[in-house]
């Protein structure tokens, strides 16, 4: 009786063992599976597989894997919050599996994605340190840097991006770090063009500030001059005042006839009745390269407009001595 009883047990025991080798390698398939369909980007089916890994008592030693292509599945699809417990509960309970030190960094990238920026760097610094040796080494340094620029720390942020040049020269983050540095650097220029503008504009309503104030003085010296030279003289020099009386109107008449003009092209503040810019005359919005080519147009015209200033004075002039000559 005591041979059949062990036969039995044997059986018994030989069957529980089959159906957990089974159960293991069904698991096994499961996360082959799972791990497939993350593969090829198909993140949403991939979930379940792995949650029925979760669920299988007998898969304990395939669990932390699973947890963790959780996460990143859900870190995929934009599922921040699923990803976060996901990683929360790894952290907990898997410190000494392998894949702890990637989720660690999964951790601090997905703070990032969180914009939770000061977090992300503390926790990408803390995997840095601790696990230098790690393929993700140049990738925790570039969320870094993007923590970095999003707190508006832009220059620590530029020595990052470098940092990766240099460093990590064969980094798949290597063309991501090389854009940010060509944009930190184009958002300085800009910000250099700004500044350019703003001093070029004040100075340049300086400019016109003074020119009105000469053309307003000038205009009021042309018109004593002309209502001298209504009152008469000599019969000897009424003629050659008569003509230089015309003449001189006539090139006042051009002069205002240019200064109308290049108010009404050249986007010329008009003179007001007090010689002041008219109100809303100030250059428009527009990208920093129109508004340089503006600002440098309008000196241009401003010195054109000098130019037939200069020719009212030339005329005032010869008006004086006419004067004196009487």
């Amino acid at each position: 009786m005591t041979h059949p009883k062990k036969a039995v047990l044997f059986l018994l025991f030989s069957t529980f063992g089959l159906c957990a080798l089974a159960v293991s390698a069904q698991t096994s398939k499961d996360l082959g599976e799972g791990i497939r369909l993350f593969r090829d980007g198909q993140f949403e089916k991939a979930i379940p597989v792995f949650r029925a890994v979760i669920s299988d008592p007998s898969a304990a030693d395939q669990m932390p894997d699973a947890y963790l292509l959780i996460a990143k599945s859900y870190i995929a699809i934009g599922k921040l919050d699923d990803a976060d417990k996901s990683l929360e509960f790894y952290l907990a309970n898997f410190s000494a599996a392998t894949g702890y030190p990637e989720a660690l960094y999964q951790k601090g990238r997905l703070l990032f994605l969180q914009e939770q920026y000061d977090q992300s760097v503390q926790v990408l610094q803390q995997f840095i340190t601790t696990y230098p040796a790690s393929p993700f080494i140049p990738n925790a340094w570039f969320w870094v840097g993007e923590s970095l620029y999003s707190l508006g720390h832009v220059d620590d942020a530029q020595k990052i991006y470098q940092k990766i040049l240099t460093d990590f020269p064969t980094s798949v983050k290597v063309e991501a770090a090389q854009y940010k540095i060509s944009l930190i650097l184009l958002q300085k220029k800009e910000i250099e063009l700004a500044r350019l503008l703003k001093w070029s504009h004040e100075d340049f309503l300086r400019s016109l500030e003074e020119f009105q104030r000469r053309e307003k003085t000038y205009e009021q010296a042309i018109e004593a001059y002309q209502k001298k030279l209504s009152g008469g003289g000599a019969d000897q020099d009424q003629k050659t005042i008569a003509d230089l009386r015309a003449e001189l109107g006539k090139k006042t008449a051009e002069a205002q006839d240019l200064s109308a003009k290049l108010a009404q092209l050249g986007g010329l503040p008009a003179a007001g009745p007090s010689g002041s810019p008219a109100a809303g005359a100030v250059a428009g919005q527009a990208s920093p390269q129109n508004r340089l080519a503006e600002i440098e147009r309008r000196e241009r015209l401003l010195a054109i407009k000098e130019e037939a200033l200069a020719l009212k004075e030339k005329y005032l002039s010869a008006l004086e001595s006419s004067e004196g000559a009487k």
